[in-house]
Order: C-alpha cells, then structure tokens, then sequence
C-alpha cells in the first residue's frame, strides 16, 4: 500500500483526522516525564522520548498519525537526534504513521541526502537513520528540489507535503504575492503541484500539501482547485482555527485523507485539565474529534 492508501485506513479505522504534533519544549513537560530534577541535554532529551512514548500509546487509537518537529529535537544536539529517531522508531513499530516535519528543501546530491536520510534509500532493503512514512518539505526551490523525494513516493510507498500556504502571520509577505495574471505566488504553486502529480500518475496521489487553519477562504480555494489532495492542516488550536473553519472538509459522511494538526492543544491540555500528561490528551483529542466530525453527522 501506498502512503496515501495507509494513511486513508488508519483514519477510517480511528475515525479520527488528527494528526498529533510532537513539539516537546523542555519548560511545559510534566515533571514525571524526567527521571531526575537534572536538566542537562542528555536527560531533556530521555524526558523527549519517554513524553512521545507516552503521548503515543495513549492516543494511537484517536489519531490518523504523528508528526514529530525535528526542529526541538535537534535543538539538544545528538542526544535530541537520537530521541527523535527513537520516537519515530517506536511509533512505527506500532503501526502509527510518521510524518516527519523536516520542512528540507535544497537541491542536486543534497536533496537526495536529505531523501535517504529521512525516507530511506531508493534502492534495497535498507534503512534511514530517521526513516519516517512522509515529510514535510519546502518547495520554494522548485521540482529538482522535490524529485529526489517524489521517485520515493513511487519506488518506495512514501509520501510528502509541500508548503503551499502556511498558517502563520507572514506568510502573505510571500506567498500571497500578486501576478500579473490577477492570481497569487501560491495559487501558482497549486498549479505547478498538479503539474507534478499528473507526472508521477499515482491513483490516490502521495503528495500533499499544507494549508494553515487560520486562513479559511485560502483554503477553502485550494481544497477546491485540488480535488483529491492530502492535506495537511496546521493552525488548529492554540493558533486559532476551529472546527467551523473546517467543516466543509468533513461534510460529506466521509473523512478524506485529511489531517488536521494539534500540537500544544493536546500535548499540553494536562495543564488545563490538571491531570496526567495521558488523562489531559485523551480529553482533548476526544474534544477535538466532536469539534471536528459533530458537522459531518
């Protein structure tokens, strides 16, 4: 099965779009995710680990994937590395999808590095050091960027979203950039990414794309002009976007292949509940399900 296809059951069998980020920030972990009072790189970095573990095996049958930021991880070195690599190692040795928020984008031989790296080698039975199911990758670049990732999506089953328009504030500086053709920079972009799909001619296709929450009529567009296309929705949450922002995607009885991010909402919600770091994500991520999927019924 293709990452689409994997991805399409997962959510059927879970009913569940969610997508739970993993942004581990060393400050709003629980204290019992560290085995002693010491805050050094090596020990920030086991709490990382045992705080996904946890997260994983208390939601795994309320979520479609995970989606690790390697961004924190590496931000303790190769103890944070060797966490992330480990967490993903755990999640799919559980059968829970993996997309690696990685955000690459580069060109030639290092494209193709970055490709083995995190989606495996395109030849053989071997494996990555962070192999994960999909990635996140910025396309600014252009296809050459990108083709090291896509002969993966065909070869080896894997998937890949692109930034189309994202959810923060200054996207518009970029990405909303008019065109003499009265369009804008990313509805370009959307173009080129159907170009590209037709290219790789896979039935469901295995690229995606990230559309943020917090501009509804964007997206909206987008989810129009697309069709059939994954997506990757983050800006759920703490940044804002709701449910009703995206009813349209589940108004149909049927969930797509979907996912709508949350990272601090869930991973986090033991604070507000004043529970466990478990107790505090199942009542969110249950919360966040009825928010999304009450519009479908």
């Amino acid at each position: 099965m293709t990452f689409t296809e994997r991805l399409q059951t997962k959510i059927n069998k879970n009913n569940s779009p969610v997508l739970l980020g993993l942004d581990p920030r060393p400050e709003m972990l629980p204290q019992d995710c560290f085995k002693s009072n010491g805050r050094s790189d090596s020990e920030t970095a086991e709490a990382f680990l045992n705080f996904g573990i946890r997260l994983i095996d208390a939601l795994e049958s309320h979520i479609g994937a995970i989606k690790p930021q390697i961004a924190f991880y590496e931000a303790l070195g190769l103890h944070g590395l060797k966490a992330y690599q480990q967490t993903i190692e755990y999640a799919r040795n559980k059968d829970v999808l993996v997309i690696a928020d990685i955000k690459r984008g580069d060109i030639g031989t290092t494209a193709e590095a970055y490709a083995q790296a995190h989606l495996g080698p395109l030849e053989g039975d071997g494996k990555g050091p962070f192999e994960a199911d999909a990635v996140t990758l910025n396309p600014w670049l252009g296809k050459d960027s990108l083709e090291p990732f896509f002969k993966r999506c065909v070869n080896k089953g894997k998937g890949v979203y692109l930034l189309l328009h994202t959810s923060n504030p200054g996207s518009k500086d970029l990405q909303e950039t008019a065109l003499k053709n009265n369009s804008e920079l990313y509805e370009h972009l959307a173009q080129l990414i159907l170009k590209w799909q037709s290219e790789l001619n896979q039935n469901p296709t295995n690229i995606g794309v990230v559309l943020g929450a917090t501009y509804p009529e964007q997206l909206l567009k987008m989810n129009t002009l697309l069709g059939p296309t994954p997506l990757l929705i983050p800006g759920y949450g703490a940044q804002g976007g709701s449910g009703k922002d995206l009813a349209f995607l589940f108004n149909n009885k049927k969930l797509g292949p979907h996912l709508i991010n949350a990272s601090r909402s869930l991973t986090y919600a033991y604070m507000e509940y004043e529970t466990s770091l478990e107790e505090g994500a199942i009542k969110a991520v249950i919360k966040m399900k009825t928010d999304l999927l009450r519009r479908s019924s």
